[in-house]
């Protein structure tokens, strides 16, 4: 069961949504958080108080709480590294902490999503992305060994490509598109204690396959998003058709 503050942090979360506000915009005066979300002074103000922690509002003395952070735009279909899909100002940072890398044997929906033999060996890469300092994405990719046979050894140097920069500099496999689902759930304990959420906190899980130019699936991944702090933007891609035509020799003028 919540405790009645982080009831209250879910309710002031929805009203920063509803209201759409965004950075620097101003939250309503703490006694009106109270009556509207029915508790007391105290557990407004420590759940402000948690929000301030997460950097998600900025409280300042005599006059108020306001929105310190906007929700990051997040563009999940595009090709590339993260970093290609989120939209980030000069002021962010955004920064990679492997947890794992590691050679296993393919499970069997590994191996038919990524069209590999039965118990053919993968890498599972597992990692943790900070954003402005605080952990706020978690990634893991299942990679092919035979078509990257060394990319461990790559991870474990601390080479500071990004994984799709490695794999298509070193082994020439080019991401061209994806297939992804998208889940919005409550968090995992693991998740809860990696981007640091409390237990009634959701996230957004986007789930698919990477192919490459050559239409060779390379990647079976999975990304853990914190749901407060992402808003997602989804676009289709243009279809483009190509037409087999058959052309005439010229004939002859005068014919």
């Amino acid at each position: 069961m919540r405790a009645l503050y982080e009831k209250t942090i879910a309710f002031i979360l929805q009203h920063i949504d509803e209201n759409k506000l965004g950075d620097g915009d101003q939250l309503p005066p703490e006694t009106k958080l109270a009556v509207h979300a029915g508790v007391s002074l105290v557990t407004v103000r420590r759940a402000l108080a948690e929000l301030a922690a997460q950097g998600i509002v900025r409280r300042e003395q005599g006059r108020g709480t306001f929105v310190a952070r906007a929700r990051v735009r997040a563009e999940t279909t595009k090709v590339g590294g993260l970093r290609n899909g989120l939209h980030l100002d000069a002021r962010s940072t955004l920064k990679t902490r492997v947890l794992g890398c590691f050679p296993r044997r393919a499970s069997e929906e590994e191996c038919r999503s990524l069209g590999i033999q039965d118990g053919a060996a993968v890498w599972e890469i597992s990692r943790l992305r900070l954003l402005n300092q605080r952990p706020m994405i978690l990634e893991s990719s299942t990679i092919p060994k035979l078509v990257a046979p060394d990319l461990g050894t790559y991870i474990a140097a601390g080479d500071a490509r990004s994984l799709y920069d490695l794999l298509d500099e070193v082994y020439g496999l080019k991401e061209s598109r994806e297939e992804q689902l998208l889940v919005s759930r409550p968090a995992q304990p693991r998740e809860e204690q990696l981007l640091e959420l409390l237990h009634f906190e959701w996230v957004v899980e986007v789930g698919g396959i990477s192919y490459s130019t050559r239409h060779m699936p390379i990647d079976s991944f999975r990304m853990i998003f914190a749901a407060k702090a992402f808003a997602f933007r989804l676009a289709t891609a243009a279809t483009f058709a190509v037409e087999a035509v058959e052309i005439a020799p010229a004939s002859p003028t005068g014919q």
